[in-house]
Protein backbone atom coordinates (compact mmCIF):
# COMPACT_ATOMS: atom_id res chain seq x y z
CA UNK A 1 0.00 0.00 0.00
CA UNK A 2 3.33 2.27 0.71
CA UNK A 3 4.12 2.37 -2.88
CA UNK A 4 0.36 3.48 -4.48
CA UNK A 5 0.17 6.07 -1.54
CA UNK A 6 3.60 7.06 -2.70
CA UNK A 7 2.45 7.57 -6.30
CA UNK A 8 -0.56 9.19 -5.18
CA UNK A 9 0.88 12.34 -3.76
CA UNK A 10 4.42 12.22 -5.88
CA UNK A 11 3.78 15.58 -8.78
CA UNK A 12 5.94 14.65 -11.37
CA UNK A 13 4.56 14.68 -14.42
CA UNK A 14 1.35 16.27 -13.81
CA UNK A 15 2.32 19.30 -15.71
CA UNK A 16 3.18 16.93 -18.97
CA UNK A 17 -0.05 15.46 -18.46
CA UNK A 18 -2.48 18.53 -18.60
CA UNK A 19 0.03 19.72 -21.29
CA UNK A 20 -0.84 16.39 -23.15
CA UNK A 21 -4.70 16.72 -22.42
CA UNK A 22 -5.49 20.45 -23.10
CA UNK A 23 -2.34 21.15 -25.55
CA UNK A 24 -4.43 19.93 -28.95
CA UNK A 25 -7.59 21.15 -27.94
CA UNK A 26 -5.91 24.82 -27.45
CA UNK A 27 -3.16 24.87 -30.51
CA UNK A 28 -6.49 23.79 -32.85
CA UNK A 29 -7.86 26.65 -31.37
CA UNK A 30 -5.37 28.87 -32.17
CA UNK A 31 -4.88 28.05 -35.37
CA UNK A 32 -8.66 28.27 -35.83
CA UNK A 33 -8.32 32.43 -34.69
CA UNK A 34 -5.52 32.85 -37.02
CA UNK A 35 -7.33 31.30 -40.06
CA UNK A 36 -10.32 33.46 -38.97
CA UNK A 37 -7.80 36.40 -38.71
CA UNK A 38 -6.23 36.39 -41.83
CA UNK A 39 -9.86 36.10 -43.51
CA UNK A 40 -11.28 39.21 -42.16
CA UNK A 41 -7.97 41.21 -43.33
CA UNK A 42 -8.03 39.27 -46.69
CA UNK A 43 -11.52 39.96 -46.89
CA UNK A 44 -11.15 44.21 -45.83
CA UNK A 45 -8.10 44.46 -48.18
CA UNK A 46 -9.83 43.31 -51.45
CA UNK A 47 -12.40 45.76 -50.20
CA UNK A 48 -10.10 48.31 -50.64
CA UNK A 49 -8.84 46.82 -53.69
CA UNK A 50 -12.44 46.81 -55.40
CA UNK A 51 -12.87 50.55 -54.19
CA UNK A 52 -9.72 52.06 -55.58
CA UNK A 53 -10.00 49.72 -59.00
CA UNK A 54 -13.45 50.66 -59.18
CA UNK A 55 -12.66 54.42 -58.78
CA UNK A 56 -10.60 54.17 -61.78
CA UNK A 57 -13.79 53.42 -63.74
CA UNK A 58 -15.75 56.25 -62.47
CA UNK A 59 -13.53 59.02 -63.40
CA UNK A 60 -12.85 57.37 -66.81
CA UNK A 61 -9.11 56.29 -66.50
CA UNK A 62 -9.69 53.16 -67.48
CA UNK A 63 -12.11 53.75 -70.50
CA UNK A 64 -9.31 56.28 -71.80
CA UNK A 65 -6.76 53.62 -71.30
CA UNK A 66 -4.96 51.72 -74.37
CA UNK A 67 -6.25 48.07 -72.40
CA UNK A 68 -9.12 48.68 -69.96
CA UNK A 69 -8.82 45.41 -68.95
CA UNK A 70 -5.01 44.83 -68.01
CA UNK A 71 -5.30 48.16 -66.43
CA UNK A 72 -7.78 47.44 -63.81
CA UNK A 73 -6.60 44.60 -63.12
CA UNK A 74 -2.61 46.02 -62.46
CA UNK A 75 -4.48 48.25 -59.61
CA UNK A 76 -6.51 45.82 -57.94
CA UNK A 77 -3.44 43.40 -57.67
CA UNK A 78 -1.11 45.73 -56.64
CA UNK A 79 -3.10 46.72 -53.91
CA UNK A 80 -3.37 43.48 -52.97
CA UNK A 81 -0.02 42.39 -53.34
CA UNK A 82 0.66 42.51 -49.27
CA UNK A 83 -1.37 39.44 -48.90
CA UNK A 84 -1.39 37.67 -52.16
CA UNK A 85 1.35 37.59 -54.61
CA UNK A 86 0.75 39.63 -58.17
CA UNK A 87 0.74 35.84 -60.31
CA UNK A 88 -1.69 34.53 -57.85
CA UNK A 89 -4.01 37.46 -58.20
CA UNK A 90 -3.48 37.34 -62.02
CA UNK A 91 -5.06 33.34 -61.77
CA UNK A 92 -7.40 33.43 -58.94
CA UNK A 93 -8.64 36.98 -58.20
CA UNK A 94 -12.36 37.08 -60.88
CA UNK A 95 -13.38 40.38 -61.09
CA UNK A 96 -17.08 41.40 -63.22
CA UNK A 97 -17.80 44.97 -64.67
CA UNK A 98 -21.16 45.81 -65.68
CA UNK A 99 -23.48 48.65 -66.96
CA UNK A 100 -27.16 48.17 -65.32
CA UNK A 101 -29.93 50.27 -66.68
CA UNK A 102 -31.15 51.07 -62.78
CA UNK A 103 -30.22 50.22 -59.24
CA UNK A 104 -32.86 47.83 -58.72
CA UNK A 105 -31.65 45.35 -61.69
CA UNK A 106 -28.20 44.36 -60.73
CA UNK A 107 -26.97 40.67 -60.81
CA UNK A 108 -23.73 39.20 -61.85
CA UNK A 109 -23.74 36.40 -64.03
CA UNK A 110 -21.21 33.54 -62.39
CA UNK A 111 -17.71 33.26 -64.33
CA UNK A 112 -14.65 31.02 -63.92
CA UNK A 113 -11.79 33.18 -65.75
CA UNK A 114 -11.55 36.73 -66.52
CA UNK A 115 -11.60 38.04 -69.72
CA UNK A 116 -8.00 38.61 -70.12
CA UNK A 117 -7.36 35.10 -68.80
CA UNK A 118 -5.20 32.91 -71.18
CA UNK A 119 -7.31 29.76 -69.94
CA UNK A 120 -9.69 28.70 -72.85
CA UNK A 121 -12.23 26.64 -70.67
CA UNK A 122 -14.48 28.27 -68.39
CA UNK A 123 -16.98 31.63 -68.43
CA UNK A 124 -15.01 34.74 -68.96
CA UNK A 125 -16.37 37.43 -66.85
CA UNK A 126 -18.22 40.40 -68.17
CA UNK A 127 -15.88 43.63 -68.47
CA UNK A 128 -17.88 46.83 -70.00
CA UNK A 129 -16.91 49.52 -67.44
CA UNK A 130 -19.33 51.80 -69.78
CA UNK A 131 -19.22 55.34 -70.53
CA UNK A 132 -20.23 58.61 -68.21
CA UNK A 133 -23.59 58.67 -66.14
CA UNK A 134 -23.82 54.83 -66.93
CA UNK A 135 -24.76 52.61 -63.16
CA UNK A 136 -21.62 50.23 -63.09
CA UNK A 137 -21.24 47.42 -60.75
CA UNK A 138 -17.69 45.83 -59.69
CA UNK A 139 -17.75 42.69 -57.92
CA UNK A 140 -14.54 41.04 -57.46
CA UNK A 141 -14.28 37.20 -55.93
CA UNK A 142 -11.10 35.54 -54.39
CA UNK A 143 -11.12 31.68 -53.11
CA UNK A 144 -8.90 31.73 -50.22
CA UNK A 145 -7.54 28.43 -49.04
CA UNK A 146 -7.79 27.81 -45.15
CA UNK A 147 -4.21 27.28 -43.35
CA UNK A 148 -5.94 25.08 -41.13
CA UNK A 149 -8.19 21.90 -43.43
CA UNK A 150 -9.84 21.74 -40.38
CA UNK A 151 -11.44 24.87 -39.95
CA UNK A 152 -12.09 24.70 -43.87
CA UNK A 153 -14.43 21.41 -43.42
CA UNK A 154 -16.70 22.86 -40.37
CA UNK A 155 -16.82 26.01 -42.00
CA UNK A 156 -17.89 24.53 -45.74
CA UNK A 157 -20.18 22.22 -44.15
CA UNK A 158 -18.06 19.42 -43.87
CA UNK A 159 -17.47 17.22 -41.22
CA UNK A 160 -15.57 18.45 -38.24
CA UNK A 161 -14.26 15.52 -36.78
CA UNK A 162 -12.89 13.75 -39.93
CA UNK A 163 -11.70 16.92 -41.33
CA UNK A 164 -10.50 17.16 -44.64
CA UNK A 165 -8.47 13.28 -44.68
CA UNK A 166 -12.11 12.11 -44.88
CA UNK A 167 -12.68 9.02 -47.29
CA UNK A 168 -15.10 6.85 -48.20
CA UNK A 169 -18.44 9.06 -48.21
CA UNK A 170 -17.54 11.00 -45.42
CA UNK A 171 -19.05 14.95 -46.41
CA UNK A 172 -14.86 16.27 -46.69
CA UNK A 173 -15.89 20.36 -47.11
CA UNK A 174 -14.31 22.80 -49.60
CA UNK A 175 -10.43 23.92 -48.70
CA UNK A 176 -11.48 27.35 -49.93
CA UNK A 177 -13.77 30.30 -48.58
CA UNK A 178 -15.13 32.25 -51.44
CA UNK A 179 -14.60 36.12 -50.48
CA UNK A 180 -16.94 38.80 -52.35
CA UNK A 181 -16.68 42.27 -52.62
CA UNK A 182 -19.00 44.59 -54.43
CA UNK A 183 -18.83 48.26 -55.66
CA UNK A 184 -21.75 49.76 -57.04
CA UNK A 185 -21.52 53.61 -58.16
CA UNK A 186 -22.38 55.68 -61.18
CA UNK A 187 -19.68 56.91 -63.73
CA UNK A 188 -18.91 60.79 -63.61
CA UNK A 189 -19.12 63.01 -66.77
CA UNK A 190 -16.46 62.38 -68.59
CA UNK A 191 -14.79 65.14 -70.18
CA UNK A 192 -15.87 67.57 -67.01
Amino acid sequence: MRIFRRFARDRKGAVALEMALVGPPFMLVMLALLDFGQTLLTQSVMDGAARDAARLIRTGQVQTSGSPITTFQNLLCSDMSSLIPTATCDSNVLFEVQVFANYGTMTFTACTKNNNSQNPNGTACAFTPGAGGNIVGVQVSYARPYIVPWVGACLSGGNCWTGMAATGGSNQGTQTTTLMSTVIFQNEPFGS
